[in-house]
């Protein structure tokens, strides 16, 4: 007869017998196999009988961890034998290499941010170089002083002068929130509260932007829309989205909703995808991009996360395809309230990555005419001032560190206090492109010189604004300005 090995012999007992009785236990009958909440695994009559007569009534616990237990707890499973596979150190070691790679993407952010801090002081360092060269050259000339023209103060006088042009009264119960302009229709777009009491919600007020005056109001929405964005092609095309959990394309020749598009969260950014017409983006309250097509409403195609942050998409930009810079195969960018990320096209998904900068973050923009990225922060306990960054994507050359996917050029400071989510904007003007942004703090509208890097312009706003938007009608440019109820619209001259 051959004798079988007394380790063999204990392997082949694992996980079929009960630790109280040390018997088999059985697929049927008294004795089949039964659990407790805690998951151990007995016999049904032992651990019966061990609820019932081993245990003091009110003190019934599992024999093996001791957790407290019940006889209705009792569960019988079907199974002639049990078997667990010792896992316990592949789970350590995945655990460890999972740490490993959050840490090592840890040290990766912090050496970009490290190095794109360095570069932020180098230009610091240059331009009180070039203004203590130009303090010594004026020594003894006088300082320059800056000009008042109608209240709003120009530092320089190679700019231009910004003047109030008109005031709109867009909504007296308040509830204005973003704007949207197409120069090729004249027509800009304001949403607002609905003053019908039938139709309570929100919609979007068209304004002539020749004569800057209210044409027409259109209920879309039963709660507070977001964000806006026209066709790039269609100009006629609108897409609004909203806290309803719905994005709209909306028909503002014909005054229809050509399609919506329900989800499963609160929607709180949109753009156009740059590349293909037929694509838009979607930002939710929960961190998630999604990326729908026109002429698909199934659903969306694609689902874009970021597991290190959920926070709401407040902004989002898209970025055309351009071989030799970084997003060469282009994407778009996202700004949530604790990150910030810029998404590439790679074949069939996108491939995401965080830019180094500090939030927590209030929106973002891109202009397609100068490459530059707008980022807008609030202020922080590491930073007291409101910041805004341009950077410029750089062109992709040997020897560039590819975590820089954006060139800082300029970080313009605001204001100590920005309890508003006020989104900022570029305008171009002549020779030159400008930051605006509202300085709550100040109750003014800054406006920054990217070319020189310095602010330029400064025009007081009594009511917060909200939403900066650049107007360009028949050669002339104006700033429109939306607070919570009314529209300043600055002419530049």
């Amino acid at each position: 007869m051959k004798q079988v090995n007394s380790d063999e012999e204990n392997e082949g007992d694992d996980g079929r017998t009960c630790p109280i009785c040390m018997d088999v236990w059985c697929n049927s009958g008294s004795h089949r196999l039964a659990s407790l909440r805690c998951g151990h695994f007995f016999g049904h009559s032992c651990i019966l009988r061990w609820l019932q007569i081993g245990c003091a009534a009110g003190h019934r616990r599992c024999p093996q961890c001791n957790k407290k237990a019940s006889m209705k707890e009792i569960r019988i499973h079907y199974a002639r034998k049990l078997q667990v596979l010792d896992t316990a150190e592949r789970d350590r070691l995945r655990e460890e290499l999972e740490g490993v790679q959050r840490e090592k993407h840890q040290l990766e952010l912090e050496l970009a941010r490290t190095k794109l801090n360095q570069q932020l002081h180098q230009q610091q360092l240059i331009k009180l170089r070039q203004k203590l060269s130009e303090i010594q050259e004026t020594q003894g000339c006088g300082t320059r002083q800056s000009t008042q023209v109608g209240g709003f103060v120009s530092q320089e006088s190679s700019h231009q002068n910004l003047a109030l042009y008109r005031s709109v009264e867009i909504c007296r119960e308040g509830g204005c929130r973003v704007l949207a302009y197409d120069k090729f229709l004249n027509l800009l777009i304001v949403s607002q509260r609905s003053t019908n009491t039938l139709f309570s919600g929100y919609g979007i007020k068209k304004i002539d932007a020749v004569e800057f005056r209210p044409t027409q109001f259109v209920f879309l929405h039963p709660r507070a829309i977001r964000d806006l964005a026209f066709h790039p092609l269609r100009n006629d095309m609108l897409l609004s989205v909203s806290l309803d959990r719905c994005a709209k394309l909306f028909n503002v020749a014909s005054n229809t909703v050509v399609q919506s598009y329900t989800t499963d969260s609160q929607l709180w950014s949109c753009c156009w995808d740059a590349d293909n017409s037929n694509l838009f983006f979607i930002g939710t309250n929960n961190g998630a991009v999604l990326q729908y097509d026109v002429r698909s409403t199934a659903g969306p195609i694609c689902r874009i996360t970021s597991p290190e942050d959920s926070s709401p998409v407040t902004s989002l930009a898209a970025v055309p395809t351009c071989p030799g810079r970084t997003l060469a195969r282009g994407g778009f960018l996202a700004c949530r309230l604790n990150s910030c990320w810029a998404y590439e096209h790679r074949d069939v998904e996108y491939v995401g990555s965080q830019l180094p900068f500090d939030g927590p973050f209030v929106s973002l923009c891109y202009d397609k005419n100068s490459g530059h990225v707008l980022i807008s922060t609030r202020p922080s306990v590491r930073y007291p001032l409101s910041r805004h960054i341009v950077c410029q994507l750089p062109e992709v050359t040997a020897g560039v560190d590819s975590c820089l996917i954006c060139n800082p050029v300029h970080t313009f400071q605001g204001s100590r206090s920005q309890n508003l989510l006020s989104r900022a904007c570029q305008v171009s003007v002549p020779g030159d492109t400008l930051v605006a942004a509202h300085q709550e703090s100040l109750k003014c509208v800054a406006l920054w010189s990217i070319s020189s890097g310095r602010q330029v312009l400064s025009c007081p706003a009594s009511q917060p604004v909200i939403d900066l938007c650049s107007v360009q009608v028949n050669n002339n440019q104006y700033l429109a300005a939306l607070s919570e109820k009314t529209m300043s619209i600055y002419m530049f001259k």
